[in-house]
């Protein structure tokens, strides 16, 4: 099998069609448990670190995690925002994220990058507030009935509210006993046998650390003629609920004794938080109703309510707010349903104007001061239409044009997605429409593309009748598409098989929304070059295409002949319209084997015609080129679970040089580029060109050409050293050969950072990690090479395992120096044998480390 390398390739003729548009790509930059300041961590400082890497490689978004000071403090991920304007300043240290002065940083080097900041912004819930009197969730609690109930009424959560009681100075209530009588207020049979902890202190006696007390029955007090428990400050009593029996009171006795409190003023705290909550539906209705003082008398009329939802004391000094910015309130609620329902700390009240115009004005200050230029929209579904519109109007009005506007809307139904999109319409102003696009990440082509990967038995056709676009006839203007991030974090949630068959769709199908990338999938998975390469076939030439055929759907027209793989288990379509003129054809793999076919393509409404040849430029194909039968056919071959890309035109004009690799790191002379071709046609040579900025104008600093080898079918390995470099300075490079006619094909850009401590020629390059590459190339056939690095010099074993775990080869075994180390494996076992076609994996221990990558070899 010929490997392609999938280069970063463009024509000079193609150079001004496509400087005319920008493809957006977006990356998720970060993960549920990206290490966080409080660990030793600077996650700002690690993506200001990529930022060259990631715009070389064609991004042009990155999405933050929530950047405001969170409740939970620094281990935070900050979707429980509390200081909204507090990005790591104001006394309190860095936030999970980093320093003020870290982001200002990173969006700086962003900027220079042409890459644009997307801030995760929380406006359904906030959390972290000082402890006020709430009149609002007093009255809910205590005024709860059966009908409330029956109607769908849900109770107020009990971890998010707290009661007190005043004693001492002037209250007439000191030492003595107190006898709190605890019930549902509804009675109603929902709440029956609900758990919940019972939790009393005062300023002068807090958590004693004893063991939790549990209630013991019958508990009723004197109101069921029954006997009490005794509680104690500073200790939990566990209890439950009685509904719909004889007696539905807990009574608990408190005794105050005057060392147990400050008799010129204190107070009783009261927590009554249910346990085993795992959901809203595990809460209860429960509240004190009565409290009589061994004085003789009632005071349950003097107990207070209070949440922490006092937000005008901050160190920022901005973005206050109180109760009564958040449900419920006195405005008609239930407390129920997706806009509700408190599944989040504490619900804001968006139809009160204080509200909006806080969280409105927040939006604006990240744009202005910060320098956000794009917003993803935490929980969409849990706030009103309304208050999107509304936003998306403030901003225009405040000639705020956000790049990017996605919410996050957690449901697999297209329809209600495409809903949500035309609801928001509904409530933007006309000049609005015309400039914002409201976005949703499209959960539920996500669910179709997953199910194909990891169901055996998925029908993978249905794809296509999958998602906003396809599924509900949205635009992909309004949507975003991925394959993984933090909300699938669980086991079995992820893509777990093959998410690069996913990912081909997605970055390979521009009709169906703006494509987004995984951190942990692109840095941590061994997928970097294979996205790379599928990024770069869209912006060279699926870009501005403008129609698609699903070739292989289900009922498909076109004629289709299996000589290897199935119907149910293959993807194949073509794309035309492009500014290049160019069409291209994808063909995705499921099956756990390989795929002989041949496909009918249109050749009447699009651009292909009998004769005309595609060449694979990306992926697994078996055949370097297909060229179209008379009867409108292509030819395709692809190994298990993979996939290809074809573009309409041969393999000469093409791939004139077939690069293999592009790579850069410094040294004590400058900045090394290597690169290495595996065939070359026509090719006269080589000129290296620089630019200090990703999207800058790059300069020829080679003043003679490097001579190629006009024409070869083995290729060869190149070098040349620019000296001319600064250390601290990043720079980009690209490759351009050159063919016999004088025209030039691009490669790159590269991007490398010179080090203020570069390499030494006796001790050569020194990583800063353990690393193991992914092996090149892959599939390979007859060999493969692997490359790791080590930061200090380690004892090491590589070796290549079947999947059946037995060792096939021990490639290097003992002490190797610092560096990066190379090794070829020539598909031979331990005995000098030729190895069968397959699946194999190779590990690399070296000390504390360990990792383990797949490679396939194809014969």
């Amino acid at each position: 099998m010929k490997s392609f390398y999938k280069p970063i390739l463009y024509s000079i003729a193609f150079i001004t069609s496509t400087s005319l548009f920008a493809q957006d790509f977006l990356l998720q930059g970060w993960y549920w448990d990206y290490p966080k300041t409080t660990n030793g961590h600077n996650w700002a400082d690690t993506l200001n670190d990529r930022a060259a890497e990631l715009a070389a490689a064609g991004f042009t978004h990155v999405w933050l995690p929530p950047l405001s000071r969170a409740s939970f403090g620094s281990n935070s991920n900050g979707y429980d925002p509390k200081d909204l304007y507090d990005l790591g300043e104001f006394g309190g240290g860095a936030t999970g994220f980093g320093t003020r002065s870290d982001v200002d940083n990173l969006i700086s080097v962003f900027d220079g990058l042409g890459i644009s900041a997307v801030a995760d912004v929380v406006y359904n819930h906030r959390d972290g507030g000082g402890a006020e009197d709430n009149g609002a969730v007093q009255g809910w609690i205590t005024t709860y009935s059966w009908s409330k109930a029956n109607a769908g009424d849900q109770p107020y959560p009990s971890d998010r509210f707290r009661c007190y009681l005043a004693i001492g100075g002037s209250t007439g209530r000191g030492a003595g006993t107190y006898y709190f009588k605890i019930s549902s207020a509804s009675g109603h049979n929902n709440f029956n046998g609900k758990t919940y902890k019972v939790y009393m202190e005062t300023n002068t006696v807090g958590w004693q650390g004893l063991a939790d007390q549990n209630e013991s029955e019958p508990n009723g007090g004197g109101d069921c003629g029954e006997g009490n428990n005794v509680i104690q400050l500073g200790r939990n009593m566990l209890a439950s609920l009685e509904t719909g029996g004889g007696c539905g009171t807990d009574e608990f006795a408190l005794t105050i004794n005057s060392g147990d409190f400050n008799a010129a003023g204190d107070t009783i705290w009261i927590y009554l938080n249910n346990t085993n909550v795992n959901g809203l539906g595990d809460y209860s209705d429960h509240r004190i109703y009565g409290t009589w003082y061994s004085g003789g008398w009632d005071v349950a009329g003097d107990i207070r309510y209070q949440t922490w939802t006092y937000f005008t004391s901050l160190p920022s000094g901005r973005g206050g707010m109180n109760y009564m910015n958040f449900k419920p309130n006195g405005n008609p609620t239930q407390l129920a349903g997706d806009w509700d329902a408190m599944y989040f700390f504490y619900d804001y009240d968006q139809t009160v104007s204080t509200t909006k115009d806080t969280l409105f004005e927040w939006s604006k200050w990240l744009w202005q001061d910060v320098g956000i230029r794009g917003f993803r929209m935490d929980a969409v579904k849990h706030f009103s239409y309304e208050f999107t519109g509304d936003l998306f109007d403030y901003l225009y009005d405040n000639s705020i044009v956000p790049e990017i506007a996605v919410g996050e809307f957690f449901d697999s139904n297209a329809g209600i997605l495409k809903n949500w999109i035309d609801n928001v319409y509904s409530y933007m102003d006309t000049d609005t429409k015309t400039a914002i696009h409201p976005r949703l990440f499209d959960f539920s082509l996500r669910q179709s593309l997953k199910d194909a990967c990891d169901t055996f038995g998925y029908d993978a056709r249905n794809i296509f009748n999958s998602g906003m676009v396809d599924g509900a006839g949205s635009s992909g203007f309004n949507v975003v598409t991925f394959i993984n991030n933090h909300d699938f974090r669980f086991p079995g949630q992820e893509v777990q098989n093959d998410p690069m068959l996913a990912y081909a769709y997605i970055l390979t199908n521009n009709q169906v929304g703006l494509p987004s990338v995984f951190y942990p999938d692109y840095f941590g998975s061994g997928y970097k070059a294979a996205l790379d390469s599928l990024i770069e076939v869209h912006k060279n030439f699926i870009y501005t295409s403008t129609n698609i055929d699903h070739l292989s759907r289900i009922g498909t027209p076109y004629t289709q002949g299996f000589y290897a793989g199935y119907n149910t288990t293959t993807l194949v379509y073509q794309l035309s319209g492009a500014s290049t003129g160019r069409d291209v054809v994808v063909a995705i793999n499921f099956a756990g084997e390989q795929l002989i076919l041949d496909q009918g393509v249109n050749i009447s409404t699009m651009g292909l015609a009998p004769t005309d040849t595609l060449t694979a430029l990306v992926g697994s194909s078996v055949q370097p080129y297909s060229i179209i039968s008379g009867s409108g056919a292509m030819h395709i071959e692809l190994p298990a679970r993979s996939y290809a890309v074809w573009v309409e035109g041969s393999p000469d004009y093409l791939i004139p040089v077939e690069l293999t690799s592009f790579n850069a790191q410094t040294s004590e002379e400058g900045v090394r580029l290597s690169w290495s071709t595996g065939s070359e046609t026509e090719n006269l040579g080589f000129h290296v060109y620089r630019s200090n900025s990703v999207n800058g104008e790059y300069l020829k600093l080679t003043r003679d050409i490097i001579p190629g080898l006009v024409n070869s079918a083995e290729g060869a390995t190149y070098s040349w050293t620019d000296g001319d470099v600064v250390a601290g300075n990043t720079y980009y490079y690209k490759l351009a050969d050159i063919n016999l006619d004088g025209i030039l094909t691009f490669h790159g850009p590269i991007a490398v950072t010179v080090s203020s401590v570069t390499t030494t020629k006796d001790n050569g390059y020194f990583p800063s990690a353990y690393n193991l590459e992914q092996n090149y190339p892959n599939p390979f056939n007859p060999s493969t090479t692997i490359s790791f690095e080590l930061p200090k010099s380690s004892d090491i074993q590589l070796t290549i395992y079947n999947t059946s775990g037995q060792i096939i080869r021990r490639l290097a075994n003992g002490q190797l120096n610092a560096g990066r180390h190379t090794y070829t494996w020539d598909a031979r076992d331990e005995n000098g044998k030729n190895v069968t076609t397959g699946m194999y994996i190779y590990t690399l221990k070296a000390s504390d480390y360990s990792a383990k990558r797949k490679l396939l070899l194809l014969k």
